[in-house]
């Protein structure tokens, strides 16, 4: 009994110096927690250790935390971009520094983009500051359709960012896939066709390492997870037409499982998108025809996906993939303006495209669960507000990068005396 009551008071008194020493109190916030709970308002959150302990009205805040306070705070989990080319390029007419395509290699499927990862690129930086914790990044398809794997990542900066290395596989089709392919779309699904067979045939064929009808040895293996449903395949497209040939080739191909990138006319096609299982990355603020596949483009596009109940989620190609991802909210919040909800417009930078790559536990936030937040000074989807503090697998991160640090020391009003070229 005397031994049980000292292990007791030992544990307790571990539990006190861990809460005094780590123990983060949320007061009276917005809280989307993107459970069964919903959006909860006025509510209180308690964070040990970095797992949420408790959520609810009216908590106490324990002794000795830090407190989380403000006029209008608002908590999401932390944005996912799934779709760019964050790491692989820091100056992008500066070939030494960008890795987003390979013009003459002779490898494809194989290629990973995990090889040109730099956790430390200057824009991961950008990007986490305005809350987008997680991200997918891909190569770009430069001689062959298939321009290789993806990873996730995230934005935390740290040489073991990268939570999967081969996450999805890249393809391009439309105009981009037409002229890789040689100048017209029926050979770019051909090229892909003959690829997507090597692969299910991989490594019967493969005597020598040529022997494939359109990949090598090496990219029929690199393909063959995908064509057995094992990692997703994104295939960028936008114009209806295209998206009903992809659509054909699921059929023909069912293991696949595809995610269609652009679908800027996605909306005529709508049942037969639903019908076949395809989920769809949009961009919400592509509502002009830019080029002649997105003719179709429309500023109301989110609601149309929403009304046709087809899995959603959202990019940022009309500013950039690379260096201004970190705008990914501001496409949100146009969603929005647009009439969409605003629990669905979060669900499309969280939740949804989480679940594509089993990463929900990371777009809910709930009791007993590892911290991966990011507090808000107001509605996260309104362009005026900005994270406050920033929470990666229970850690919270910088929110510092380097262009605040470029905006401190160069600020005409700063309090450093010294000329600039010494600061």
């Amino acid at each position: 009994m005397l031994k049980h009551l000292i292990l007791t008071c030992v544990i307790s008194m571990g539990l006190t110096a861990t809460a005094n020493a780590q123990t983060i109190f949320i007061d009276d916030a917005k809280i989307a927690t993107l459970t069964n709970q919903g959006t909860l308002d006025a509510a209180d959150m308690i964070i040990d250790n970095g797992v949420v302990l408790r959520i609810g009205n009216d908590l106490t805040s324990p002794d000795g935390a830090s407190v989380i306070s403000g006029d209008s705070i608002w908590v999401t989990p932390g944005f996912f971009a799934p779709y760019t080319n964050l790491g692989l390029v820091d100056i992008s007419l500066e070939a030494g520094t960008n890795d987003i395509r390979a013009n003459t290699a002779k490898t494809s499927a194989a290629e990973q983009a995990a090889d040109s990862f730099n956790p430390k690129a200057a824009a991961i930086g950008n990007t986490r500051i305005e809350g987008i914790t997680r991200i997918g990044v891909a190569p770009a398809a430069s001689h062959h359709v298939i321009a290789g794997s993806g990873l996730i990542a995230t934005t935390s900066g740290r040489f073991d960012s990268m939570t999967n290395e081969s996450a999805f596989m890249f393809i391009r089709l439309g105009e981009g896939g037409a002229a890789i392919a040689g100048g017209s779309r029926a050979a770019a699904l051909a090229q892909l066709r003959a690829a997507l067979d090597d692969a299910i045939a991989f490594p019967g064929r493969f005597t020598q390492a040529d022997n494939g009808d359109s990949l090598s040895r090496y990219d029929a293996a690199a393909l063959s997870e995908a064509v057995r449903g094992q990692m997703p395949v994104m295939i960028e497209a936008d114009r209806a037409a295209d998206i009903l040939r992809i659509v054909k080739l699921k059929s023909e191909y069912p293991r696949l499982d595809v995610i269609i990138i652009g679908a800027a006319e996605a909306w005529m096609v709508a049942e037969d998108i639903k019908a076949s299982g395809i989920k769809l990355l949009i961009d919400p603020h592509e509502s002009l025809p830019g080029s002649f596949e997105k003719l179709g483009a429309r500023p109301d596009h989110a609601n149309l996906l929403s009304e046709a109940n087809i899995p959603f989620a959202f990019m940022t190609r009309t500013a950039d993939l690379s260096h201004n991802v970190r705008v990914l909210a501001q496409h949100a919040g146009n969603a929005v303006g647009e009439g969409l909800l605003w629990d669905e417009a979060v669900k499309a930078i969280t939740l949804t495209p989480l679940s594509w790559f089993n990463l929900e536990e990371a777009g809910k936030i709930r009791q007993g669960q590892t911290a991966n937040f990011v507090v808000w000074d107001g509605d996260p989807l309104n362009v005026t507000s900005a994270p406050t503090h920033i929470y990666i697998n229970g850690q919270e991160q910088s929110l510092e990068s380097r262009q605040t640090k470029l905006r401190d020391r160069y600020n005409p009003i700063t309090d450093d005396s010294r000329r600039q070229k010494y600061r």
